[in-house]
This record gives C-alpha cells, sequence and structure tokens, in this order.
C-alpha cells in the first residue's frame, strides 16, 4: 500500500480531525453512544482507513526527530499504541483524549514538520517518500537505491548552479560519474556542496551498485539506516537548498 508520508505529514492536524470525527460517526452512533458496541473496531478497515495517516506522521516524526516533540515522543507513540489497542479504544472519551493528545503534539510541531515537507521539490518529493517507505519497510536495498536516487537529483541541481555552462552535459551523467566530477573538481564545486557532505558521496558511490546489482555485498540494517540519515541531513542542510546556494552565488 502507497503511502504519502509527506502529504500526510503537511496535514497532520486536518487527518486527526477527520479521524475523530468519522470515528465519532460511525462507531459511536454519532456520538450518542459512550462504548462502542462493536469489540474491536479499531481494527476494521474503516478505522485505519482514517487512522493510518496519523500513525504514518508519528513513524515518520520519530525517524526525523524533531527537536519540539523530543520530550513527547514516547508519549505520541504509546498513545497510538494505545489506539490500536480493542481493549483501550471501548470508550468514546478514551478515544478522544488519546486523538487530542496526538493532535496537541502535532500542532506544537506543526512548524517544523511544515519545514521538512517543503524542503524538496516536486521530484525529490516522489524519491524520498519512497525511500522514507523503503526504510519504515526495512527494505534495505530499496531504501539505499531511493536515497541515491534522492541525492542524485540534488547534486545534479547544485552542480549545475556552479557550473551553468556545463549544465546539459552534466544532466547526461549517472550518480557515479557526478560524484566522480564532484571529486574531480572539488574547486568548481566547494561553493556548492558542503565538504561534511562528502562522506555520503563516497558511500552513495559504493552502496548505490549493491542495492541495484547482483554484488553478493550484503547490506545490513545497520549500513541502511547511517547512509538513510545521512540522505537527510543533505537534503535539510541550508546550504545544499538550490534557492540559498543561488542567493550566495549571486552574491559572490
Amino acid at each position: 500500500m502507497f503511502i504519502n508520508y509527506l502529504y500526510n505529514f503537511e496535514h497532520a492536524i486536518e487527518s486527526c480531525d477527520i479521524f475523530e470525527q468519522n470515528v465519532e460517526f460511525v462507531f459511536f452512533n454519532k456520538g450518542t453512544l459512550t462504548v462502542c458496541p462493536t469489540f474491536g473496531y479499531c481494527q476494521s478497515d474503516t478505522y485505519r482507513e482514517y487512522f493510518n495517516p496519523i500513525k504514518s506522521c508519528i513513524q515518520l516524526y520519530k525517524i526525523v526527530g524533531l527537536q519540539s516533540l523530543a520530550s513527547s515522543e514516547n508519549l505520541l507513540y504509546e498513545t497510538a499504541l494505545s489506539l490500536e489497542s480493542p481493549e483501550k479504544m471501548r470508550n468514546l472519551t478514551d478515544f478522544k483524549i488519546c486523538v487530542r493528545t496526538i493532535r496537541l503534539g502535532f500542532m506544537i510541531a506543526h512548524d517544523e514538520m511544515q519545514a521538512f515537507s517543503l524542503s524538496f521539490d516536486d521530484e525529490e518529493r516522489q524519491r524520498i517518500n519512497e525511500a522514507i517507505h523503503d526504510y519504515i519497510e526495512k527494505c534495505n536495498y530499496s531504501c539505499i537505491a531511493m536515497s541515491a536516487s534522492t541525492v542524485e537529483s540534488r547534486l545534479l541541481k547544485l552542480m549545475c548552479l556552479a557550473s551553468s555552462n556545463s549544465k546539459s552535459e552534466l544532466e547526461k551523467m549517472t550518480l557515479g560519474k557526478l560524484i566522480s566530477e564532484y571529486f574531480d573538481n572539488k574547486d568548481k564545486y566547494k561553493s556548492v556542496i558542503p565538504q561534511k557532505h562528502e562522506h555520503l558521496l563516497r558511500l552513495l558511490n559504493e552502496y548505490r551498485i549493491f542495492s541495484v546489482h547482483p554484488k553478493r555485498e550484503n547490506i545490513t540494517r545497520r549500513i541502511t539506516i547511517s547512509i538513510f540519515n545521512l540522505t537527510i541531513e543533505f537534503l535539510l542542510d541550508q546550504n545544499t537548498k538550490p534557492e540559498v546556494v543561488k542567493v550566495k552565488l549571486i552574491a559572490d
């Protein structure tokens, strides 16, 4: 099942409101019942249709590590677990308390959640969304491949800004060739790619091959976590955002 993590992140508060309204309407007879007559309703397809967007937000928030929710991480996670527990969700009041607890967390983290979601252009959003999905599902090889694809998209934009005369040539390069071009001509690109991200480029240049070709090289969960987290750091760095880099280049 495809989950649009970034879209859900942007609309997290709205999803909580829709979730509460629909569950109250469907399972508690428009709010006239205090106890749901159907035990285990929270495991039904109808319930999960409205709950899954919220769950995906909590999964992503744990990955991103939002500072505004650092002290509430366990509370939100445990509250989400309660929303999936038939024993704990029989009472309408208990259900509402759980939903509103999560909604409050999303309100506190709203600015950070929006900033994260808006850190990618349309092409990057599609690619990083797949990488997030693969990461959560522990599809290590796919996660590495999609992380590399997202970095490639951003890297190409940055290198084209630094060397606009070479744009047509750069656009024809594979990720491996782009990385080689960067390391062979670091002086040309040092103003658009911070040195601290070189380790990521080297890792991607090596492990992207293992992720898509049968090289009999095992990509462990530890490797996946490292590369995925470094990819997120690269993409969120203000100094790798094309609009920021463009302004700096004009100023220089």
